[in-house]
């Protein structure tokens, strides 16, 4: 019986790109798009919580995911393999951390495990990616960083919010902005809201 697996993140891109990784395997895994926990009623047996662009406190957000009832269990599913946001995420009561790296193939199997109860962690290196198009503006040539930087400009975030975020050091931060910035032709922060908007990188909630 396929495993029931619900995608939750605020972009309606990032969704899709994951829903995307998981569509050749329908036989093994069932996406439920009407989330977060539920459609028509119908409990998920996973929920996969993509943290691309989350707010600071997403780990709050997971605590909440754990405790619905509609959900089997919840895996994070993310970029950042710091050793801190993965114990963080542990503490929360999820029951899987799983790094972007995984194949589609990798990501279904640690799913399945999952929604069998095991607690699962399998991690890359951090910002690492497995093919290119499964996160928002990878088509302009901005790594996952670079894109998850725009999509917490454009919410409106400090360099130093968006560092305690995705657990960056300041300067790291700005090494992305200003690589993120030269990619997409922009020299000042307004311009480069406007762009992220343009693309997709608005907030769907």
């Amino acid at each position: 019986m396929a495993v029931r697996v619900s995608v939750v993140n605020d972009y309606t891109v990032v969704i899709a790109g994951v829903h995307a990784l998981l569509a050749p395997y329908p036989d093994r895994v069932e996406v439920v798009v009407n989330g977060p926990g539920s459609r028509d009623g119908v409990p998920v047996d996973v929920l996969l919580f993509d943290t691309f662009a989350s707010p600071v406190n997403w780990r709050a957000r997971c605590s909440s995911m754990v405790l619905d009832p509609t959900i089997g269990a919840v895996a994070v599913y993310s970029f950042v393999t710091d050793p801190r946001a993965v114990e963080e995420a542990f503490a929360s009561g999820v029951t899987g951390y799983l790094s972007k790296s995984l194949s589609g193939e990798d990501l279904v199997g640690a799913v399945e495990r999952v929604a069998a109860g095991e607690q699962v962690r399998l991690l890359g290196h951090d910002g690492e990616y497995a093919s290119a198009g499964l996160w928002p503006t990878g088509e302009a040539g901005l790594s996952p960083r670079e894109s998850e930087m725009l999509a917490l400009i454009a919410q409106g975030r400090s360099n130093e919010e968006i560092a305690s975020a995705c657990y960056l050091s300041i300067n790291t931060v700005k090494t992305y902005i200003r690589d993120a910035y030269r990619k997409i032709g922009v020299t000042t922060r307004p311009q480069a809201v406007a762009w992220a908007m343009r693309s997709g990188l608005a907030v769907t909630r």
